[in-house]
C-alpha cells in the first residue's frame, strides 16, 4: 500500500516568538496545501488565534474561496485535512485514514516525524496487525520571511528533469512584505508548472491526432491555459510591487509547455516504434509458421 500526501506544518507565533497555535495541513495538491496555509497565517495576523474566537474561524469558507474554478471542475478527487495537536479538525474529500494515525503519533512526540512512523508501527502491532512502514519524502518548498526581505526555494519538476529555483523579495517603499504573500506566490509557481506540463502534453497529442479538438483532455487543457494566464497576472502584479531576484532564472510557463510537448512527442515516437517492432516480429512468426 502506498499513501502519498503533501504536508505542511504551520506554527503561528506572536510578536515575542511564542507559538500560539500550530496546525498541520495535508492535501493531494501542493499548491492548495500552500494556499490554505497562507489563509491561516493571514487570519492569525489579523485577529489572533483561530480556534478560540467568539465567532469560530471557518475552514470551510477558507477552502471554498481558495479553490479555483479549474480545480473544482477537473480535480474532483482533491482532498485536504487540517490537524491541531494530532486531532483532525477539518477535512474535505477522502484522504487515507492512515494519515490521521501518523498525525496522532506525531502529536505525542512533535518534531520527530521519523519517530512518529515508528510509533505508528507499534500502535498497529498493539492492535494485532504487524505493519512495516517505509517513509520517504522530498522537500518541495522552503520559505524564510522577514518584514524587510523574504526568500523562497521551490522544486521545479519538468518532464525531462527535476531542478530547483530560488527567489529573493525585498520590501519596497510602499509595501511591507507579509509571509502569506510569499506562500501565495510559491503556490502560483508550483501550480503553473504543473499546468504547463499538462497543457504541453495535451497539445502534442492533438497535433498528432491522438485526441480530438473538443475531447475532454483538450477541454481541460484549454481551461488550464486560462488558469495559467491568471497565475501569470498574479505573479507579475507581485513583481511590480516588490524587487525580486531569481536564481538561476525565473521559470517561464510557456517554456515548460514547450518542453512538455517535446517530451510527449518522444513518448509517442517510442510507443509507435515499439508497436512497429512488435508487428514486424508477429509478421515474421506468422511467415515462419503458416497455418
Amino acid at each position: 500500500m502506498t499513501v502519498a500526501s503533501n504536508r505542511l506544518v504551520i506554527p503561528l507565533m506572536n510578536a515575542k516568538g511564542d507559538v500560539i497555535e500550530s496546525f498541520v495541513i495535508r492535501s493531494k495538491n501542493m499548491h492548495n496545501c500552500i494556499r490554505l496555509a497562507a489563509v491561516l497565517i493571514q487570519a492569525f495576523q489579523r485577529a489572533g488565534a483561530l480556534l478560540n474566537r467568539p465567532e469560530p474561524f471557518s475552514f470551510e469558507d477558507a477552502w471554498t474561496k481558495l479553490c479555483s474554478d479549474h480545480d473544482r471542475k477537473y480535480y474532483a478527487d482533491q482532498w485536504v485535512s487540517v490537524y491541531h495537536k494530532g486531532k483532525l479538525i477539518y477535512e474535505v474529500g477522502e484522504p487515507h485514514l492512515f494519515l490521521s494515525v501518523i498525525e496522532k503519533c506525531d502529536a505525542k512526540n512533535p518534531g520527530n516525524y521519523d519517530g512518529a512512523v515508528d510509533m505508528a508501527e507499534k500502535s498497529f502491532a498493539e492492535m494485532g496487525r504487524k505493519v512495516n512502514i517505509s517513509y520517504t519524502s522530498n522537500i518541495g518548498m522552503v520559505i524564510t520571511a522577514k518584514p524587510q526581505m523574504a526568500r523562497g526555494g521551490l522544486i521545479l519538476r519538468s518532464p525531462h528533469k527535476t531542478t530547483t529555483f530560488n527567489f529573493v523579495v525585498e520590501q519596497s517603499d510602499s509595501y511591507e512584505i507579509q509571509p502569506f504573500m510569499i506562500f501565495n506566490i510559491c503556490a502560483a509557481f508550483l501550480e503553473g508548472i504543473q499546468l504547463g506540463v499538462r497543457i504541453g502534453m495535451a497539445n502534442e497529442k492533438l497535433r498528432q491526432n491522438l485526441i480530438e479538438k473538443f475531447s475532454p483532455e483538450m477541454k481541460e487543457a484549454q481551461s488550464a491555459l486560462g488558469r495559467l494566464a491568471q497565475l501569470n497576472t498574479e505573479i507579475r502584479s507581485f513583481e511590480n510591487r516588490y524587487g525580486i531576484r531569481y536564481r538561476p532564472e525565473k521559470p517561464e510557463f510557456s517554456m515548460i509547455v514547450t518542453e512538455a510537448e517535446r517530451f510527449q512527442m518522444g513518448l509517442i515516437d517510442q510507443a509507435r516504434a515499439k508497436a512497429e517492432a512488435e508487428a514486424e516480429e508477429a509478421a515474421k512468426a506468422a511467415a515462419a509458421n503458416p497455418a
